[in-house]
């Protein structure tokens, strides 16, 4: 007579610790999201920031800065404030973010991004206006840990005059500037009709940004 061999499973549970995080830090994103809704001690260890720095947190209100509050989220490298134009390059500059984002929203989320020093990207950015009502040091701040910067303004022309882009008061920039010749995140840096340009040099203060455009 055939011999039964039954199969024996083991709960997560009562796996080591490590082990568990283990597993969590190979799993691909859609596997970690429903992970962390097994059981309550997999959504614990899945909480982990290190876990969810893939995620792109799309901010379009001031509701959504409370996103960037969320334990798990305070590892994140990515926001995006258009609307609807994930991955894209070519952004409407009418349409590219919402009305409070574009008027208003800039100076909430500098000081927000300011507690995630993991941030590198925010899509969109440059379609935001109010960055020259900003404290200066905290512009320089958000702005030198990102990894790509554009700080284009002079391809408006007047009928675009309401939706001109990022366009920094010169103490802001000079700061900048300052900041980027000591230690910079930045890669990429485009500049262009800032108004403190005519009086600098590119290769005054702006050797560490590995491609420069001005």
């Amino acid at each position: 007579m055939g011999q039964s061999h039954s199969q024996s499973q083991t709960h997560i549970s009562v796996l080591p610790n490590e082990v568990v995080v283990s597993i969590l830090q190979h799993l691909p994103p859609q596997e970690i999201k429903s992970a962390v809704l097994v059981c309550k001690s997999l959504r614990e260890m899945g909480e982990k920031p290190r876990f969810w720095t893939w995620a792109v947190v799309t901010v379009n209100t001031k509701d959504d800065l409370q996103k960037l509050k969320r334990p798990r989220l305070q590892m994140v490298q990515e926001i995006d404030v258009t609307q609807g134009s994930h991955g894209g390059t070519h952004l409407n500059r009418r349409g590219g973010v919402s009305t409070w984002m574009k008027e208003e929203g800039l100076a909430d989320l500098f000081q927000v991004i300011c507690e995630i020093p993991t941030v590198r990207r925010i899509r969109g950015l440059e379609f935001c206006k109010g960055i020259q009502g900003i404290e200066p040091d905290l512009v320089v701040s958000v702005l030198n840990s990102l990894e790509e910067l554009n700080l284009c303004y002079d391809f408006y022309d007047e009928e675009d005059f309401e939706d001109m882009p990022l366009r920094l008061e010169a103490e802001q920039l000079e700061l900048l500037f300052t900041a980027v010749a000591e230690k910079t995140n930045l890669k990429f840096l485009q500049v262009s009709g800032q108004d403190m340009l005519k009086d600098m040099d590119e290769t005054d203060e702006t050797d560490k940004v590995d491609e420069m455009d001005m």
